[in-house]
């Protein structure tokens, strides 16, 4: 069930007053339901109180201010209402349930107060007695438009019959179904000037430069109300922390949206606990807790946090601010999701007197755990259920707050669901949000993989250059698996020579490796002469098909001619760059959980041709990281680190032969050229298998060099939009669903380039989707469905 606009403006206590039917918020002229002092300066004073704090948004503290009016004038139904409205948007749902049922025993037949028990019965998932809410409301007065939508977007089909029917009766249908065919008529023309014109949206987004223009037009929006109380207990680390940070990380908690929050600063410094112990004084919820003597900072936050009483800990990165709102989506979203813990953007904030600007955006994505053995590109600032830390709080490195949140995240990652709320919820100072830590990163690392032993057998190597990724190396427990490349050419020796020379001169086992040269129908001499030469190699071999080319015929047949257990599926218009390419391989796919992998691709100029696949996106999957260069990191350094990704690029596809026969094979009827890699991707993530794309093999590819480019020609420019249809019809909106795309990047041009507000369905299809046990599993459902409360 939705809640609409109206009704959400209805159900907040600024608005809710004004919003009421006639008579509810009149009862203080009925003199027989004054108690004595009703109307006393003391009530008065005490509402206008509570007005202001709601009105201001403070939903906690103005419901204990609305109870105190209640208890000089039990009998004011209006305030017992606001009251209720309070106790609601604080996420305190349970109890507004009560408040509105006291009230209904006073005015059983007031449409509105049963249109706020719908409310709070919907928040609670009790379906069933929300409806009866709504239809009560709706009989009551007929013109209630909130109920009636509410039973509409309920799904009731004599509830929708009934308001088609008096929509009907008013003429609205009518007037509805003008609109459509006006509507009809203006998206044509769209169209016709969508092909004239460039992306119209892309007008609207903002460049990633102006982020602070974009953060000036779109703050952090409201949060919908939690569906059931949850405490937080903010975890502050200040130990050499400014004495300017502190207040400010003070006065952040002090405007938090939400009141159910605890504060516990911990540190050292005297000063720092000064100040800590004043703002306790006016505000009980601030503590100061000393580290021991000789005792780590994230060591002493690790034995304060096991003794605190909480549903969530937020543990701080060190010198970070909180959004106002920051606990209020905390709150919304671990009450809907499935998560043991979650990551938020971030940003820089640098103040100029009254002046406060915004840059360096950190727009995360679907937090991962291969990524977390390279580098921990989610932040130090987590928020985990307190249950979920105490059964890993033993294992996690404590030698420093960053190899504390590295650890955390790469315990919670391997076991657990750690979701991505995609706004900026945290703020530092410019300096502290570009440091970063690889020693730390490392340190929690080399931990892990101690502790984990065979289960995990991971090798970590130094950073090839300063500040990149660890070299992370999974051995196989067959290090001289054959391993076969199966390569489709066309007159096109002088490339194929190359890239069969490179795959052997970087391989760690040229002795395991072998070649299957699918000829399809050369012509060229120079190439017949080249395949001549490779047939006479013992590690090579060349079979011939002379038909029309059909990429994923030509690969399914030389997979079937094979029983290497280990396949890679690659163009022959590449060069290798990578040593030990094939050692790499091998152990990532002596991973049972891992489907397929795919490697990164540039371009001769060294910018990337293909990153990963890339899905939502218009039109179809693109891409990853196109035209970057191949030093830029990328948003969240994806183009540095191993990820799962959409799908792999079939110019080079490895995957396990048992799982190519179990989940192929390609589809040379539906999807002959362009996209059967594609497909096959996708039932490898419907089967639960992850695709990963990683950096550490790395090829020159010269895209369409053997074959042409395909919007060059009609026929192939024909084809290829034939399977696009195939591959729409056959998985739908998965298309336009990546976990690994953060919604506030801009789809328009090339990706991670613009920025716009994603509507609110998008932000919680994306926050769901990386709260779920596997991101990656294909989701079919519509925006439509992110609407829900």
């Amino acid at each position: 069930m939705a809640i609409t606009t109206a009704a959400r403006a209805a159900s907040c206590g600024g608005s809710s007053s004004r919003a009421t039917g006639p008579g509810l918020f009149n009862r203080s002229c009925d003199r027989r339901l004054i108690s004595p002092g009703a109307n006393s300066p003391d009530c008065e004073a005490q509402i206008r109180e509570a007005d202001r704090l709601r009105d201001s948004r403070q939903y906690a503290a103005a419901a204990e201010a609305y109870a105190a009016a209640l208890a000089i004038a039990p009998l004011r139904t209006e305030i017992r209402v606001q009251y209720g409205n309070m106790l609601k948007d604080s996420g305190r749902i349970v109890e507004a349930e009560a408040a509105y049922r006291h009230a209904l025993s006073e005015k059983p037949d007031d449409a509105d107060l049963h249109l706020q028990l719908g409310h709070a019965l919907k928040l609670q998932g009790k379906r069933n007695d929300a409806i009866a809410s709504y239809r009560r409301a709706a009989t009551l007065r007929p013109d209630n438009v909130e109920a009636l939508k509410e039973l509409f977007f309920a799904g009731s089909f004599d509830d929708q019959q009934q308001l088609f029917d008096r929509r009907l009766a008013a003429g609205a249908v009518e007037a509805m179904m003008a609109l459509c065919e006006e509507i009809a008529r203006l998206q044509q023309n769209l169209r016709r000037l969508a092909e004239k014109l460039p992306d119209i949206q892309a007008q609207t987004a903002v460049p990633l430069a102006g982020y602070d223009r974009f953060r000036r037009l779109y703050d952090v929006p409201p949060a919908r109300a939690p569906l059931r109380p949850c405490r937080f207990v903010v975890i502050l680390p200040t130990r050499g922390a400014a004495l300017a940070t502190v207040y400010a990380q003070l006065a952040a908690m002090r405007a938090q949206t939400i009141a159910d929050w605890q504060l516990c600063v911990i540190g050292d410094d005297a000063e720092i606990r000064r100040i800590a112990e004043r703002s306790a004084v006016s505000d009980p919820r601030i503590a100061w807790t000393d580290t021991a003597a000789g005792e780590d900072l994230a060591a002493a936050e690790r034995r304060i946090a096991l003794s605190l009483e909480a549903d969530w800990l937020a543990f701080l990165a060190e010198g970070a601010l909180l959004h106002p709102r920051a606990l209020e989506w905390f709150a919304a979203v671990v009450t809907r999701g499935a998560a043991s813990a979650y990551v938020t953007d971030a940003e820089a904030i640098a103040s100029d007197g009254e002046m406060t600007r915004r840059s360096a955006p950190l727009l995360r994505q679907v937090v991962d755990f291969d990524t977390l053995l390279e580098a921990n590109p989610f932040g130090e600032t987590v928020a985990v259920e307190h249950a979920a830390y105490r059964a890993i709080a033993d294992n996690l490195v404590t030698a420093s707050i960053a190899s504390a949140r590295a650890s955390l995240l790469l315990h919670l990652a391997e076991y657990s669901r750690v979701g991505h709320i995609p706004l900026p919820l945290v703020a530092s100072d410019a300096a502290s949000a570009a440091a970063t830590s690889p020693a730390a990163h490392e340190a929690a690392v080399r931990a892990y993989i101690a502790a984990a032993g065979g289960r995990r057998p991971v090798l970590a190597q130094a950073p090839a250059n300063p500040g990149a990724p660890l070299r992370i190396r999974w051995q196989p427990r067959d290090p001289a698996a054959n391993l076969l490349v199966i390569i489709p050419t066309r007159d096109n020796g002088i490339d194929l020579s190359r890239f069969t020379e490179s795959l052997r001169r970087h391989a760690e086992r040229p002795e395991a490796l072998r070649l299957l040269i699918v000829d399809n129908g050369s012509r060229d001499p120079t190439t017949l002469r080249i395949l001549a030469a490779l047939s006479e190699q013992p590690w090579a071999q060349v079979l011939r098909i002379d038909e029309p080319f059909n990429w994923a015929r030509l690969n399914n047949r030389a997979a079937a001619a094979t029983d290497a257990p280990l396949l890679v599926f690659a163009n022959d218009d590449m060069t290798m760059l990578s040593d030990d390419w094939d050692a790499v391989l091998r152990g990532l796919l002596d991973r049972p959980e891992i489907g397929a992998v795919a490697a990164r691709l540039l371009y001769p100029d060294d910018t990337i041709q293909s990153g990963g696949i890339l899905f939502g996106w218009p039109g179809a999957p693109i891409h990853d990281g196109l035209y970057a260069s191949r030093d830029e990191p990328g948003p969240a350094r994806r183009f540095q680190v191993t990820r799962a990704t959409a799908a792999a690029d079939g110019a080079f596809l490895a995957t396990r032969r048992s799982v190519f026969l179990q989940y192929g094979p390609f589809d040379e009827f539906g999807l002959p050229v362009n996209y059967s890699d594609i497909d096959y991707g996708l039932k490898l993530r419907s089967a639960g298998l992850k695709v990963l794309w990683t950096p550490s093999i790395t090829a020159y590819h010269h895209e369409g060099k053997s074959r042409g480019l395909d919007h060059l020609d009609p026929e192939k420019h024909a084809r290829q939009r034939a399977e696009q249809a195939v591959l729409r019809a056959r998985w739908g909106r998965v298309l336009d669903t990546d976990p690994s795309l953060n919604p506030l990047w801009h789809q328009a041009t090339l990706p991670y380039r613009l920025l716009s507000m994603p509507s609110e369905a998008r932000l919680w299809r994306h926050i769901r989707l990386c709260a779920s046990a596997n991101p990656w599993l294909p989701d079919n459902e519509g925006a439509d469905n992110e609407s829900s409360a």
